[in-house]
C-alpha cells in the first residue's frame, strides 16, 4: 500500500480566534479542515519540557533513565487513588518458545521492587469498587519499550479505574535493551491469554475485555488485535479485543513524517529519544519497516476491534497516530479519534503542574467510560 504513513493533508489555522481548539470539538469531529496543533503549546507543559531539556533524556543510561521516569511521574503526575481492591500477581512467559503453564493465582508476589521475576512478569488488577465493573482494560504502559513499568502508571490506571468506571489489568512486560523486539509483544500476548484464560480466577467478564496503552502500550495494545501479524511469533492471542484504547500510541517506526522530524526540541518527547527508543528496542534499524514493528505499515488492519485513538498537537508521534485513524476509519471500523492541540507526549505524567494536563487526562478517563454504554 503506497504512502500509507502519511496522513492526509490538513489544514493549519494560525488563528487562536477564528476556530475552536480541537480538544474543545466533538470527540468524533474528523481532523480535515482544523488545526493540528494550537499556536504554542500550553504553558505549564511548556515549562516541565524545558526544564528536562536542559538534560536531554536521550542522554541518560537505560538504568538511570527508569528512574528518572518513576519519580517524575511521582513527582509531577496523579495523585494515588485508592481502590477497592489491587492484586499484584505474576505470570510465566516464555523466551521465544510457547507458554508452558500458569501459576495459581493465590502464588503471587508482594513486592513491587522490580519490573519482573525471572521469565514471569507482573500484573497489576485494579478493582475501583465492591461492585465490579462490567468491562476490563487490559493496559500496556508507554516508554518507547525500554523505560516504564507498572508502577510508573500506577496513579495512570487508578485514575482509569475509578472515572473510567472499569476494571483494569496493567502488565509489566519485559523491556529492551534486555528483552528486545519481540519479546515485549510475546509477552503482551502471553499476558493477554492468561487474562482471558483465568477470567472466572479473576472474577472479570470475558465477554467485556478490551486492550489499550499509551506511547509503546498502544503499539503493544493494537497488535493484540492484529491476528494476521502474529503468525511468525511463537504465541498467537487466542481471543480478539472487544475494543482497544489507544493513548497517542507508536505506530510506525521508521520516522518519515513531518511531526517526526519537527519536534525535537523543548518536548518530553523528541526526535532524538524516539531514536534512542528505536536502536535499544530493535535489533537494527533495517527492522523498521516490518509490520510487528510498525503496524501503520499492515497491508490490511480491518480484524482491529472497535477503537479510541487520541492523538497530539505536540508529539512526533502525531501524523501516525492520525494516519492510523484514518486507515481504521477507512477499513470500516467503528473508531472514536480524539484530539488535543495544545498538549504534549506524556502529558498524564505532568498532572500536578498543568491544569490543562489534568484537565485532558480527564477527557482519556471519561473516553474510556463510554466504552460502558
Amino acid at each position: 500500500m503506497d504512502n500509507i504513513n502519511k496522513p492526509t493533508p490538513l489544514s493549519q489555522d494560525k488563528s487562536s480566534t477564528d476556530k475552536p481548539s480541537l480538544n474543545e470539538l466533538p470527540q468524533d469531529e474528523p481532523l480535515q479542515g482544523k488545526r493540528l496543533q494550537a499556536p504554542k503549546l500550553e504553558a505549564k507543559q511548556l515549562m516541565v519540557a524545558k526544564w528536562l531539556s536542559l538534560a536531554p533524556l536521550y542522554k541518560l543510561p537505560v538504568t538511570l533513565f527508569r528512574y528518572v521516569f518513576l519519580a517524575m511521574d511521582r513527582v509531577l503526575g496523579l495523585t494515588k487513588i485508592e481502590m477497592d481492591k489491587v492484586i499484584n500477581l505474576t505470570v510465566p512467559v516464555s523466551t521465544g518458545t510457547p507458554l508452558l503453564g500458569t501459576i495459581p493465582l493465590n502464588e503471587h508476589s508482594a513486592s513491587d521492587s522490580s519490573h519482573t521475576i525471572a521469565n514471569r512478569i507482573k500484573l497489576r488488577i485494579y478493582h475501583p469498587s465492591a461492585t465490579k465493573p462490567q468491562k476490563t482494560l487490559v493496559y500496556f504502559h508507554g516508554g518507547g519499550g525500554v523505560i516504564g513499568s507498572i508502577n510508573t502508571h500506577d496513579h495512570f490506571c487508578r485514575y482509569l479505574a475509578k472515572h473510567g468506571n472499569m476494571n483494569i489489568i496493567s502488565v509489566g512486560y519485559r523491556l529492551a535493551p534486555e528483552h528486545k523486539f519481540p519479546i515485549p509483544i510475546c509477552d503482551a500476548i502471553e499476558a493477554w491469554n492468561y487474562i482471558n484464560t483465568n477470567h472466572q480466577q479473576l472474577n472479570i467478564n470475558p465477554q467485556h475485555i478490551g486492550v489499550g496503552g499509551d506511547s509503546a502500550g498502544g503499539y503493544l495494545a493494537c497488535i493484540i488485535g492484529l491476528h494476521s501479524l502474529q503468525t511468525s511469533l511463537p504465541v498467537q492471542a487466542k481471543v480478539t479485543p472487544a475494543f482497544q484504547f489507544l493513548i497517542y500510541p507508536m505506530v510506525d517506526l521508521q520516522g518519515l513524517t513531518e511531526s517526526y522530524r519537527r519536534f525535537n526540541k523543548q518536548l518530553i518527547l523528541t526526535r532524538d529519544l524516539m531514536d534512542y527508543f528505536r536502536l535499544k528496542y530493535l535489533h537494527s534499524l533495517d527492522e523498521v519497516t516490518l509490520p510487528l514493528v510498525s503496524p501503520l505499515q499492515a497491508k490490511d488492519i480491518s480484524e482491529s476491534p472497535k477503537s479510541y485513538i487520541l492523538t497530539l498537537g505536540y508529539d512526533p508521534l502525531r501524523d501516525d497516530g492520525i494516519a492510523y485513524a484514518q486507515r481504521l476509519k477507512a477499513a470500516g471500523t467503528n473508531t472514536q479519534h480524539q484530539h488535543f492541540d495544545d498538549c504534549m507526549h506524556g502529558f498524564i505524567s505532568i498532572t500536578k503542574l498543568s491544569a490543562r494536563a489534568k484537565k485532558a487526562t480527564h477527557n482519556i478517563a471519561m473516553a474510556l467510560n463510554s466504552f460502558n454504554e
